[in-house]
């Protein structure tokens, strides 16, 4: 390893650092009291350094909304390559269905839903460094295939929310609002499975 490559190593574990820190205090005292000084301390790094990672406070939550949203986005990339359009659309419904069932999206969109009305740009994080570049995904997908005939849509951002919508309203937010509510992999997959049929139906 170049000496180059291992200071890169090094600031990317900082950031990771941070990031795991800023975490912690975020779903402990919220955000409002979270400061970027606590978050130095917790990850042992220097005030200095969160800064050179993260601007603002408001910086650093979009960059845990990218990571926690990102956790296997590159997955659905590869598993869609060459698929028939049943086969692509179980490979992104259950990754999404996997990143709803994430423990940190749930926990940190209370944090959304708790301080919006005093700082709404967490909200506008959630959906610039989170939702949006999910949904751009499916966009390209869906406009790749519709060109190629394989789908009939003439809105297509309408299509991917409605895709996404009957699989979140199922999976999320009840198991969002009802404590301890869970839902297990052979109901997951039937809500997959259901909405790629109703979607094909519609637009196939």
């Amino acid at each position: 390893m170049s000496l180059d490559e291992y200071r890169k190593t090094i600031a990317e574990q900082k950031r990771q650092s941070v990031l795991d820190a800023a975490v912690k205090h975020f779903l402990a005292i919220g955000y409002e009291r979270t400061t970027l000084e606590m978050v130095a301390k917790e990850a042992t790094v220097s005030t200095a350094t969160v800064y050179k990672h993260f601007s603002t406070k408001r910086d650093l939550f979009g960059g845990i909304m990218a990571r926690v949203w990102d956790v296997k986005v590159s997955a659905t990339e590869l598993s869609i390559e060459n698929a028939d359009p049943e086969t692509t659309l179980t490979a992104i419904g259950m990754e999404y269905a996997r990143l709803l069932q994430e423990p940190e999206i749930k926990a940190l969109t209370r944090v959304i839903i708790a301080e919006a009305p005093r700082f709404p740009e967490l909200g506008e994080e959630l959906y610039r460094r989170g939702k949006e570049p999910y949904l751009k995904q499916l966009h390209t997908y869906l406009q790749q295939e519709t060109e190629q005939c394989k789908y009939q849509i003439q809105d297509i951002p309408l299509a991917a929310r409605q895709f996404l919508g009957m699989i979140n309203d199922v999976i999320f937010w009840p198991t969002f609002l009802v404590m301890n509510l869970e839902i297990d992999a052979a109901e997951v997959e039937c809500v997959v499975s259901e909405a790629v049929k109703t979607f094909l139906a519609r637009y196939k």
